[in-house]
C-alpha cells in the first residue's frame, strides 16, 4: 500500500505480438510499387510530349515547366482545381506579396498547393530614365494586379506538376520525350551586371538579358536608290541595337509592352551593334513558394 501511494496506481499493460509480414505480402507490395513506377514514367512521358520549347525555361541550368505547359497537361489528364481567395501580406519598404491556396483533383485524389509571388521579384520592378541615368521606382509604382496574377498562376503550376509528380524534370527527359534541348530554351540566370554566360552565335558576339526601353524605325536609302528600313532597339543603359528583321522587332515590342526582359545576342562592328537573336524571357511561376526573393 505504501509503495502504491508513493508511486501511484500500478498500470497493467498487455503486450501484443507483432504479426510478421509474409513473403507473399512483400512480393505483392513490390509488384504494386513496380506498377506505380511504370505508371509514373508513362505519365511523365505523355506530359512532356504535350509541351514544346516555349513551355519551358532554363533556371540555373535546370528546365522549369511554365504554366502554359502545365495547363496543356492538365487538360489532357482531366485535372480540376479550386483556388481560394488570395492573402496579401505587407513587407518592408512598401513591398507586398500575394499567396493563393489551391486544391487540385484527379481520379478521386486531391492535393493542396500554394502559389505566392512578391513585389520584390525583379520582374515587377519599375524604372525611369533621365539623362541616361536609370532609377528604380518605389514599390508603390509596382502594378498590384501583375503580382496577384503571377501568384495565381504560380499556384496552378505548382498544383498540376505536384499532382502528377512531374517536378524536377531533367534535360535528358525533355530530349528523350519531346526533342527539346537546353540550347532551345530561354534562360533565367541573372548576374549583377545583367549579363550571363552563353554560347555566342558568332565570334565576338555578346549575350545579355535586359529590359526593352523603346523600339524605333529608321528609313534609309540603299545604294540602288530604293528605301530600306532598319529597326532600332533601345535597351537598358541606352544601348542601341539594330536589326533588319521585322519578326525580331515584333518580339522586342512584345517584351517592352509586357514589361518583361529579353535575351539578346548582338555583335559590335563599325556600323554599331547588330542584333543576332532576341527571345522574350517569360516570368516562370513554377518555382517553389518563397523563392521570389
Amino acid at each position: 500500500m505504501e509503495e502504491q501511494a508513493k508511486y501511484g496506481e500500478v498500470m497493467e499493460v498487455q503486450e501484443t505480438a507483432l504479426t510478421p509480414i509474409t513473403d507473399e505480402t512483400l512480393i505483392s507490395l513490390a509488384e504494386q510499387a513496380e506498377r506505380r513506377i511504370d505508371a509514373m514514367n508513362k505519365i511523365k512521358k505523355v506530359a512532356i510530349k504535350l509541351t514544346n520549347r516555349h513551355d519551358w525555361t532554363d533556371q540555373g541550368g535546370k528546365p522549369y515547366l511554365q504554366v502554359s505547359g502545365a495547363e496543356k497537361i492538365a487538360r489532357m489528364f482531366g485535372i480540376s482545381w479550386r483556388i481560394s481567395e488570395p492573402i496579401r501580406e505587407p513587407a518592408e519598404g512598401g513591398h507586398f506579396s500575394f499567396t493563393y491556396k489551391g486544391f487540385f483533383s484527379l481520379a478521386g485524389a486531391t492535393i493542396e498547393a500554394i502559389g505566392t509571388r512578391s513585389s520584390k521579384d525583379g520582374f515587377f520592378k519599375k524604372y525611369e530614365w533621365e539623362n541616361g541615368n536609370k532609377t528604380e521606382l518605389p514599390a508603390s509604382e509596382i502594378d498590384v494586379g501583375d503580382v496577384k496574377k503571377a501568384a495565381y498562376t504560380n499556384c496552378i503550376g505548382n498544383g498540376i506538376t505536384r499532382l502528377l509528380g512531374i517536378r524536377n524534370m531533367t534535360y535528358e527527359d525533355l530530349k528523350e520525350f519531346a526533342g527539346i534541348t537546353e540550347d532551345m530554351l530561354a534562360k533565367v540566370d541573372f548576374k549583377k551586371d545583367g549579363k550571363r554566360k552563353s554560347e555566342a552565335k558568332s565570334e565576338g558576339a555578346e549575350t545579355i538579358v535586359s529590359g526593352i526601353v523603346d523600339v524605333r524605325k529608321r528609313n534609309f536609302k540603299k545604294k540602288d536608290g530604293s528605301q530600306g528600313t532598319v529597326f532600332v532597339i533601345l535597351i537598358e543603359g541606352e544601348k542601341k541595337i539594330e536589326t533588319f528583321s521585322e519578326s525580331a522587332m515584333k518580339t522586342a515590342l512584345e517584351a517592352k509592352d509586357a514589361g518583361i526582359k529579353a535575351e539578346i545576342v548582338y555583335a559590335s562592328n563599325q556600323y554599331g551593334n547588330s542584333l543576332e537573336s532576341i527571345r522574350k524571357i517569360e516570368p516562370s511561376f513554377d518555382r517553389d513558394p518563397g523563392q521570389e526573393g
